[in-house]
């Protein structure tokens, strides 16, 4: 299926070409009719948009799905809103090469290939969503996920297009905030309602479409509040802890994580000017969000007391948190987010021969958050930030299109407080790039080129060893140069043949560079919400990572399927390594050799550097089995493996990689209602990386039904029902920092409805 045409906006067409690609239907969105609904999309273009007389064609019911490139993905309509859930990760943890790294149901930050955090770009509409989760992963994404109306995934050489922190993927959620069409309406909106049994979530959400000849406004706002996330089992892991921390007596939960109670809400107005040629537009959003860290990651270990046993020998535990209260034996940690954005967009549709489009984004964030202890302030993360992009399309004798781009970036940055483990910093990234692409009878050929000179100025002469109080510093000061510079090029290459009419292949070649983030080269100090003593490393160079990714689709009238395998060689891989017999003791603010308690141990990580070597794959087939008067019968099959391993020295393992996932998924229904049952078969995770923990495979089941119900035309009213964990297995997920304090939620059962108006 091709992506629908967005001519000038004043006449509002339309158009839908669909190539029968599946017999099964896929159902059309009631709400955006011209976005399909399936994880597998084209990203080729229509048709074209310079022709001068254009006429407003009627909206073509969807049935079927075109190749893609097997590298990027689309989740919209019916099936994004099934999947949306509290977090970005766990919204995204079904697509293929994606996984959820999840620090307490209050976070869910999306891990691509197994890469996360500073080589994973998080866009809002194109521009990045500049909170702190890249910082570390106990911060959620500021972007809230029932506002998406299309997410798109995309990993291989089309990440040029976004710099060195795309070089894992990038995940670009589309919200529409600013208005692209002009209501056909005098009101249109939605306003949507769903419950979680487990935690009691409930979430609601509405929008509001308002315009009148080419002005046009969108008013949005949402609501979400849950208490603490129930589990099958036990909070904490305690055969983990006394493997990785020696330990054996810890403060342990049963039936729920104590302090996962979350509550979230904000809303966004955005205007926009459409005319025949050109759009203009901004919109303004608020967001905030109250998490709790889950509790066993922080707190004072029965077994050591801080020489209050001594004091109180014969008061037991509960003597002691009745005298000093239970937050002095076992402190909440609590994180309040605050972020505001101001997002500006324009295009122009010149009618210059061979200037497709000449499009400008702009974002201005204003982010900051608060860690307390114990109902106090311990650390404050503030986060302003500036970005830009500026792009020209081009199309020159119908086989050659491409991009040129500008993309720049200012940022001041600063964590101040108990644990000020990196020094304010101001930043600055000014990127160029090209994207090209030729199409010769069935070949498509692409390249990409990009320049990026990265500029990190830390506010401060030193980075200084934290101490005892009024005692010498055990360590001398670290020395810090003025400004730390970089720069980072990046080039890619791919071609697709179409083989037959419902066959391709596609090689893609990149080799592409990051630049060292600030926490990588700045981090001194403890960092209590991941249990580590951090420690960068200033002599860090560019990351490089050398890809090729080899891509088959194949799509007819009863099957649809796709693979995709990859090798991923890089040079200089970033990543924390633990230092032998290194513990730092948060609360004497000394260093030791062993741990003595699991409130006290932080274990001392180092960033350093080494070559290391990724390979994997993604694959997924679909099957019509049925036809039937009541809908159709499908059938989904997917499996997707990541490995990852150092390439010098011992060659261990790159920790927290997601396991080997296989499973099925059977569906049945028509454009109107649709059910499916799916399970998810993850394996045990035997190669977490030096000190840590292996995880244990799981069974995954999960179910869905929704139905559209029309009775009140103009009026589209869906109810849904999702049930996940169906088995309520106990499930530690390996790509979670936090994996042996808190497992994924026990069973859940979501039910809601969607009003479209």
């Amino acid at each position: 299926m091709f992506d629908p045409l967005r001519p000038p906006n004043k006449l509002r067409m339309l158009c839908l070409i669909a190539a029968a690609v599946v017999s099964t239907p896929i159902r059309a969105d009631p709400e955006n009719s011209h976005a399909p609904t399936d994880t597998i999309q084209s990203s080729e273009p229509a048709i074209d948009a310079t022709d001068d007389k254009l006429v407003e064609l009627e909206t073509i019911e969807v049935l079927g799905v075109a190749p893609q490139s097997p590298q990027a993905s689309t989740l919209s309509g019916d099936s994004l809103r099934l999947q949306q859930s509290d977090t970005l990760g766990k919204t995204l943890e079904n697509q293929l090469g994606v996984s959820n790294a999840s620090f307490g149901p209050g976070v869910g930050v999306p891990v691509i290939r197994g890469l996360s955090g500073s080589r994973v770009r998080i866009l809002q509409d194109g521009i990045s969503s500049h909170d702190a989760s890249t910082i570390s992963p106990d911060h959620a994404v500021a972007i809230e996920p029932l506002f998406a109306e299309q997410i798109d995934i995309v990993r291989g050489p089309d990440t040029i297009r976004y710099g060195g922190g795309a070089i894992g993927g990038t995940v670009n959620v589309k919200d529409n905030r600013i208005p692209e069409r002009v209501p056909e309406k005098p009101v249109e909106g939605a306003i949507e309602s769903r419950f979680d049994n487990n935690a009691d979530g409930t979430n609601s959400a509405f929008k509001l479409d308002l315009g009148e000849k080419s002005l046009a406004l969108r008013l949005g706002g949402f609501y979400r509040h849950r208490n603490d996330t129930e589990i099958p089992g036990n909070a904490i892991d305690a055969g983990a802890i006394r493997e990785q921390f020696g330990l054996s007596n810890i403060i342990n939960a049963q039936g729920s994580i104590p302090n996962t109670d979350s509550e979230s809400y904000g809303g966004s107005a955005g205007t926009a000017w459409l005319g025949e040629s050109a759009m203009a537009g901004m919109s303004v959003s608020h967001y905030e969000n109250r998490y709790g860290i889950p509790k066993g990651s922080h707190g004072i270990d029965p077994s050591h007391l801080d020489g209050l046993e001594v004091i109180l020998p014969e008061i037991d535990i509960g003597g002691f948190e009745d005298i000093l209260g239970p937050e002095a034996l076992n402190p909440s940690i609590r994180i309040e987010m605050m972020q505001t954005r101001y997002d500006f967009k324009s295009e122009w549709f010149p009618s210059i021969p061979g200037i497709e489009r000449l499009a400008f984004r702009y974002g201005l964030v204003d982010y900051e958050h608060t860690e307390f202890e114990g109902g106090l302030p311990f650390t404050v993360f503030n986060n302003q930030a500036a970005e830009g992009r500026f792009e020209i399309d081009h199309k020159l004798f119908d086989i050659f299109t491409g991009t040129f781009g500008a993309q720049w970036l200012d940022r001041d940055f600063s964590a101040l407080g108990v644990e000020t483990f990196v020094p304010p910093t101001q930043s600055d990234m000014l990127g160029l790039f090209t994207l090209q692409k030729l199409t010769i009878d069935a070949w498509t050929l692409e390249a990409g080129l990009r320049t990026e000179s990265v500029r990190i100025d830390p506010l401060a002469d030193s980075l200084k060893f934290p101490g005892p109080p009024n005692q010498p510093p055990q360590f001398s000061p670290v020395a810090l140069p003025s400004d730390l510079s970089f720069r980072a090029d990046s080039a890619s290459v791919s071609a697709r043949w179409d083989v037959i009419d419902h066959a391709s292949l596609t090689l893609s070649l990149s080799r592409a560079k990051r630049a060292p983030d600030i926490q990588e080269l700045l981090a001194l100090g403890p960092h209590l919400s991941t249990r580590t003593f951090e420690v960068g490393n200033v002599q860090l160079t560019n990351e490089t990572v050398n890809m090729a990714d080899f891509g088959f689709d194949w799509h007819s009238d009863r099957l649809a399927a796709r693979a995709n395998g990859y090798y991923n060689w890089t040079e200089n891989y970033i990543y924390q390594k633990i230092e032998p017999d290194g513990f730092y003791n948060f609360h004497e603010a000394q260093f030791y050799s062993d741990c003595v308690s699991l409130a006290d141990c932080l274990p001392v990580y180092a960033y350093d550097q080494r070559n290391a070597l990724f390979i994997g794959y993604e694959a997924e087939a679909q099957a019509t089995l049925a036809d039937t008067r009541f809908g159709q019968l499908k059938l989904t099959v997917f499996s997707d493996w990541v490995r990852g391993q150092f390439a010098d020295g011992n060659r261990d393992d790159v920790p927290r990689l997601p396991p080997l996932r296989l499973g099925a998924e059977i569906g049945f229904g028509d454009t109107h209602w649709n059910t499916s049952l799916r399970y998810t078969r993850a394996e045990a995770q035997n190669r977490p990386g030096n000190n840590e923990t292996a995880t244990a495979g799981y069974h995954l089941l999960n179910a869905s039904a929704d139905y559209h119900w029309k009775g009140f035309e103009p009026v589209d009213f869906w109810v849904f029902a999702k049930a996940s964990n169906l088995l309520n297995q106990e499930m530690r997920s390996s790509v979670s920092f936090l994996r042996n304090f808190a497992p994924e939620p026990g069973r859940s059962i979501v039910v809601g409805f969607r009003v479209t108006y």
